[in-house]
């Protein structure tokens, strides 16, 4: 058996999660070409790559794409954004994930496929370390779970269901909150909050505890779990948790990137808000937003984002340790003092 990755698709490989994935692979003499599929191939790209305009909504643009290049890895990372409409999230996550597992089932050189999952996935545990074996996904019918949440869960039994050896093994790797270099997301969020004098205030009691992980391990529990399985390793069928393995509450990860890009916050400087005030601010500013705007527009603060902060999300990782030999990070306190002091630079935001 070869353990070559050969030819690789990264689907959403023009995103965060996935451009980062193809960097990465591209230090991998296994590859012997690295294409992308994405909406708009235009952004985060880099050379040596073949990119793909394509719609994996489509199932004929999703067919002829791997009878073209017959891939024998295939990395699923593509998802829109949390707040985009429901029909989107489905089309994408949904039909889009099926698409992808019918033609890598269909085509005879596929072998590994490896499914970007989410922390959104799964019902809340407050103060319960979830493992693989207690986490519970939503589901369709989960009245409790919005859009983004239900369509990632379907997508993640889906991808588990499809695992059929020998010809195609199918792995989730599960992430929570990401953040790295380049991060216009979680880093370059919090790190604008400074701007507007609004990186004192905490919402809420700061119990809750979280999970997060940088975008090189991240990226290095995907291909991990592609060569366990070109390994011939038992990991198909199944899903890992990954993180940095450190539990804290969110609040305090922000607070040690404002430090570290030269902005601390000490004690008497927090501005506590309640978070019932917060999260019913948030449900009449959505529901202007739909009557003045008809739909076309959401508000920048969101319900689902405010009640996400009472669940919390505690994950142990001992699985993806043993099974695909993942580590996380040394010390994450000096990977976020890093990135504070230079993504603050890349932002154009003053220190102090």
């Amino acid at each position: 058996m070869s353990f070559d990755f050969g030819v690789v698709l990264v689907v959403g490989g023009c995103g965060y999660l996935g451009s980062n994935l193809v960097k990465a692979l591209q230090t991998e003499s296994l590859c012997t070409a690295i294409h992308v599929v994405s909406r708009k191939p235009e952004q985060n790209r880099y050379p040596d790559v073949t990119y793909h305009a394509g719609d994996i909504s489509d199932v004929q643009q999703v067919n002829h794409l791997f009878a073209k290049i017959k891939p024998r890895v295939v990395f699923h990372t593509a998802s829109p954004k949390d707040i985009a409409p429901e029909q989107l999230l489905h089309k994408t996550n949904v039909d889009g994930t099926r698409n992808l597992l019918r033609s890598a089932a269909d085509t005879s050189s596929t072998r590994a496929f490896i499914y970007t999952g989410s922390d959104s996935a799964f019902q809340q545990m407050p103060g319960v370390k979830q493992t693989e074996q207690i986490a519970r996904l939503y589901t369709e019918h989960s009245t409790e779970a919005n859009h983004y949440a239900k369509s990632k869960a379907i997508a993640d039994a889906d991808v588990q269901a499809a695992n059929a050896p020998p010809t195609l093994a199918t792995v989730v790797i599960r992430i929570p909150g990401l953040y790295g270099e380049n991060d216009d997301n979680c880093i370059g969020t919090l790190l604008n909050t400074i701007r507007k004098d609004k990186h004192k205030v905490q919402v809420g009691d700061n119990k809750p505890v979280f999970e997060f992980v940088y975008v090189d391990k991240a990226c290095e529990a995907h291909i991990l779990a592609a060569k366990k399985i070109l390994e011939g390793q038992d990991v198909g069928g199944q899903a890992f948790f990954v993180s940095d393995a450190v539990s804290l509450p969110y609040f305090d990860f922000a607070r040690k990137l404002y430090a570290g890009a030269g902005h601390p916050v000490s004690e008497d400087q927090i501005k506590v808000v309640p978070l019932w005030l917060v999260y019913g601010i948030a449900i009449l500013g959505e529901w202007l937003y739909w009557v003045f705007t008809f739909g076309t527009k959401t508000p920048e603060l969101r319900s689902q984002h405010i009640k996400y902060l009472t669940g919390g999300c505690q994950w142990d990782i001992t699985k993806a340790k043993q099974k695909l030999g993942y580590q996380p990070v040394a010390d994450q306190d000096a990977i976020i003092k890093k990135l504070g002091e230079a993504e603050i630079k890349r932002l154009g935001i003053d220190r102090k």
